[in-house]
């Protein structure tokens, strides 16, 4: 897929803006990349996503390492949290992969409406 030169540019700006956001929250990046891939890419739902995912892969590095250096990290609930996490994205991705039609931009719309709600209490 080719992206105009205008979406390009649009692209570095949010992926740049989604960095931040992942590297000073710990984590929500991949939601804003999702919404660029759907809006400037026209990329499926499922591909978005699956694609976001690869992208914040490199992005969580870079920030967990500025952190690490930074002696920010409790190592116990890290090792724990990433056994957790490392099962729930396999079975995610499993999941994902099996959604039929709009399911999957459903389930997402849902999570990220629980998520505000939740931020408010």
């Amino acid at each position: 897929m080719e992206l105009s030169a205008k979406n390009k540019w649009l692209s570095a700006l949010f992926s740049a803006a989604a960095g931040f956001v992942n590297g000073f929250l710990g984590g929500g990046g991949g939601v804003i990349i999702v919404a660029l891939l759907l809006a400037l890419a026209k990329l499926h739902q499922k591909s978005a996503q699956a694609t976001a995912l690869l992208v914040v892969l490199p992005l969580t590095v870079v920030s967990a390492a500025v952190y690490l250096i930074k002696g920010s990290v409790d190592w116990i609930p890290t090792l724990w949290t990433t056994l957790g996490v490392a099962a729930g994205g396999a079975a995610g991705a499993l999941l994902l992969s099996g959604l039929k039609g709009n399911v999957a931009k459903m389930i997402f719309a849902a999570v990220l409406i629980a998520g505000g709600i939740k931020m408010f209490f």
